[in-house]
């Protein structure tokens, strides 16, 4: 019981923190396999955040190149769109879909995403956000795979945050550890 008060005090902490979903902002981030048995690679990330009501656009481009016994590069753009749920102590949960281009060093394909996710604040400047993302190709990738991803933000200013991601890559089973760079203008 002398614990309420506590909670009650922290309420406007956790409801009223900096979102990435609910905010505009460019990112930049730099991931790599974090096996460097099975294969050995980067990728370079640089996205933006459009807020619209209840919802948000996520464009996003990449540049990666693999070495997993022949080294294998590729580009990416694409486009998503996430609708937010009523935020509830905190917790924001969301639902998207999109559309990625892939120009691969072989063959170019498009794909399709859909996306099940929650972001949740841990104070009014740390917020956790996992993610499932199921695609597939529309030409030569006809398998459907997932990938379970998970970020945690630290906002050191209103304009300045900081994030570590942690991404699981059904596809060749591969594990992403990555680092990015936010720079929020609202």
């Amino acid at each position: 019981m002398r614990s309420l008060p506590l909670i009650f005090a922290l309420v406007p902490f956790i409801a009223f923190s900096k979102t990435r979903l609910e905010d505009y902002y460019v990112g930049f981030e730099i991931a790599t396999i974090a096996d460097h048995e099975t294969a050995d690679g980067e990728s370079f990330d640089l996205s933006t955040n459009i807020p619209l009501e209840n919802s948000s656009l996520l464009i996003n481009f990449t540049l990666a190149d693999i070495d997993n016994n022949g080294s294998q590069s590729w580009s990416d753009f694409g486009v998503d769109y996430f609708y937010h749920f009523e935020n509830v102590d905190g917790f924001v949960p969301f639902v998207g879909i999109g559309l990625n281009y892939a120009d691969l060093d072989a063959n170019d394909d498009v794909f399709w995403n859909l996306y099940l996710g929650l972001e949740f604040s841990v104070s009014d400047q740390l917020t956790l956000l996992p993610k499932l993302r199921l695609y597939q190709g529309f030409d030569d990738f006809d398998d459907t795979e997932l990938e379970a991803s998970i970020a945690l933000t630290y906002w050191l200013s209103d304009n300045h945050g900081l994030s570590l991601g942690y991404t699981h890559n059904s596809l060749g089973e591969t594990d992403y550890i990555g680092i990015q760079y936010l720079y929020s203008w609202e």
